[in-house]
């Protein structure tokens, strides 16, 4: 759901992040939410679960509608579309990716 809302935010465009710089250090700064999902899973309460999730669905819905909006600014027909085209590439990849593993993680555990 939150993920859902975060792809409309970028509509107000005061807080759409426009910057190359700005996008990348956010997308890599996404790397900090494994060590938090690890020690809530292992100390935390499910609230705090229920926060971290909330918020990796507000920041994938917000980065992927920027990106995908800005990274094809600056270049010219072809370019543009090709580059569209390789960004969406990588986003199926990772969707089927992360369904992938995430079924290999259902069965590793024992609980399918």
């Amino acid at each position: 759901m939150f993920d859902l809302i975060a792809r409309y935010i970028p509509l107000i465009e005061k807080i759409k992040l426009k910057s190359r710089k700005g996008l990348m250090i956010a997308t890599l700064s996404r790397f900090l939410f494994i060590p938090c999902f690890y020690f809530t899973a292992k100390y935390g309460d499910q609230g705090w679960m229920i926060m971290l999730v909330s918020f990796l669905g507000l920041t994938n819905g917000y980065l992927t509608v920027c990106v995908l909006t800005v990274a094809p600014q600056g270049y010219k027909g072809p370019e543009q579309n090709a580059l569209g085209n390789l960004l969406v590439l990588c986003l199926l990849a990772g969707l089927f990716s992360g369904v992938a593993l995430d079924w290999l993680w259902i069965i590793g555990n024992g609980k399918f």
